[in-house]
């Protein structure tokens, strides 16, 4: 007779919890996957997958305002809100869709629903029941944080969890929270029409961007009509009739008071930890979450955590990372990873995209100083951008002195895509000029910014080297004009 009823029990069903769960069935254990609410967690019912067709609409409709620019003329139609608020819950419920209990049962893992919380280190309570495991990972995910100030408890305000009940869209939004999150509502909503106020308490946007980056962006959400507040604090909320209203203060103790039909918070995520007696477990927690190594085993040896109830970055794709190392971890002790967030991925859909991966300007030359090289390359000068009447962007890649990148910042169409090269050439350090032999379809925007990229780091080094120099200066029929080629191209 088993000891346990399970070899691994995970709370938590979402992206790290479906992660770990195929894991660890796919290594031929006995799993239980228990889940508070519905299936699919925040990142495919909430925020990531909602804000995407929210996005896609907006640029359906972007689309066809673009349509003379290809020498074709057609009449734009009026933007029915609830059509599209109707399209946005569809995709939600075909993407609910795919991770039904019946697709998991088949893997042969185990589903319950419910409000688990520990007994003790190895049994967890569920319902009337009482249900051991061997191995535990949590993956119960974060809620939207709340502002507390005079009128909140009073005031009807949206967040990520409720934003799409409503049959239609506002005409107008306040949005507080200049992260990624709001910046996307941003983009979308004004994309379809809405009229837009983002504030922002910190002194930019996207704080964590490059700020060669950011200011882009903000310049081009104002261009588009998006009113952009940022260093000033939400002080109170109250309704104006129908309408909502915020008062704000700046830095200087200027006040300003914003109305519109709807607010919506985006001013970060909370760890859903209530109700789950970690201390009966031995798990230690922090203010940010579950207390973790960077093998994602807690403080009790048995039990491991990934995603947002973990931090400490946010995003659907670092839960799956950090649930697959917990998972390995927890079953496969002899072969032990570790979380490396130095190559995180970040993806911002604003219109176009933003996306980074390692170091920003300001972060690299804080490290290495005037070692730090910066390459830019404009989307204007790319083919495949005049092609598709996409010019507005750039690429800057920033190198140490061999030329290894330290980060790759890309703003422009397709830059959610082309991403994944830039986290790969990351991820193995190869230095840039290494791009130089790499062949790449032409036209597309790989080959404009990672071939190209690759060409002048590779232009450079030859410049750099003083056997090359003083070839090109010395032997007949040669002449450095290296400078001139960068400029080319």
């Amino acid at each position: 007779m088993a000891r346990y009823d399970y070899d691994v029990i995970i709370l938590g069903g979402g992206i790290a919890g479906f992660s770990a769960a195929g894991m660890a069935a796919g290594l031929g254990k006995t799993v239980l996957l228990v889940e508070k609410g519905r299936l699919g967690g925040n990142c495919s019912l909430r925020t990531c997958i909602p804000t995407k067709a929210l996005i896609r609409a907006g640029e359906a409709y972007g689309n066809l305002g673009a349509a003379s620019e290809f020498g074709l003329e057609c009449q734009l139609p009026a933007i029915d809100t609830t059509r599209v608020n109707k399209y946005v819950r569809r995709v939600i419920e075909e993407v609910g869709a795919i991770d039904n209990p019946e697709s998991f049962k088949q893997m042969g893992i185990d589903i319950e629903f419910g409000a688990p919380s520990f007994v003790d280190r190895h049994r967890i309570k569920l319902g009337s029941r009482v249900i051991s495991g061997n191995k535990f990972i949590i993956a119960t995910g974060s809620s939207p944080a709340r502002l507390n100030v005079e009128g909140a408890a009073e005031t009807p305000y949206f967040t990520t969890e409720n934003i799409f009940s409503e049959d239609k869209l506002p005409a107008s939004i306040i949005i507080l929270g200049g992260g990624p999150a709001g910046i996307e509502y941003a983009t979308a909503y004004c994309a379809l029409g809405l009229k837009v106020t983002v504030v922002e308490l910190a002194d930019t946007i996207l704080a964590r961007e490059d700020k060669e980056m950011t200011r882009l962006v903000a310049e081009r959400l104002r261009q588009n009509g998006v009113t952009l507040l940022t260093g000033w604090q939400t002080v109170r909320l109250f309704r104006t009739g129908e309408e909502v209203s915020a008062e704000i203060k700046s830095a200087s103790g200027e006040t300003m008071v914003l109305t519109a039909e709807a607010l919506l918070m985006t001013i970060g995520r909370v760890p859903n930890l209530e109700g789950l007696s970690l201390e009966k477990a031995g798990v230690a927690v922090t203010p940010r979450g579950i207390k973790t190594d960077l093998g994602m085993r807690t403080t009790a040896d048995n039990i491991y955590a990934a995603g947002d109830v973990v931090g400490p970055f946010q995003t659907g794709a670092v839960a799956e990372y950090q649930a697959l190392i917990a998972a390995n971890n927890a079953l496969i002790p002899v072969v032990k990873k570790r979380a490396d967030y130095r190559t995180i991925l970040w993806i911002t859909y604003t219109s176009p995209p933003l996306a980074h991966v390692g170091l920003t300007e300001e972060e690299a030359r804080k490290r290495y100083g005037d070692k730090v090289k910066i390459y830019h390359y404009e989307y204007s000068r790319m083919r495949r951008a005049r092609v598709d009447r996409q010019d507005f962007g750039v690429a800057k890649f920033i190198t140490d002195a061999a030329g290894k990148p330290l980060g790759i910042h890309i703003l422009g169409l397709h830059a959610e895509e082309m991403a994944h090269e830039a986290e790969l050439l990351r991820v193995y350090r190869k230095p840039l000029h290494t791009l130089h032999f790499v062949n790449h379809a032409y036209p597309t925007y790989s080959e404009a910014i990672f071939k190209r990229m690759g060409d002048i780091s590779y232009l450079d080094r030859m410049a750099a080297n003083p056997i090359i120099r003083l070839g090109l200066e010395l032997m007949p029929g040669f002449v450095n004009n290296l400078e001139k080629l960068k400029k080319k191209l």
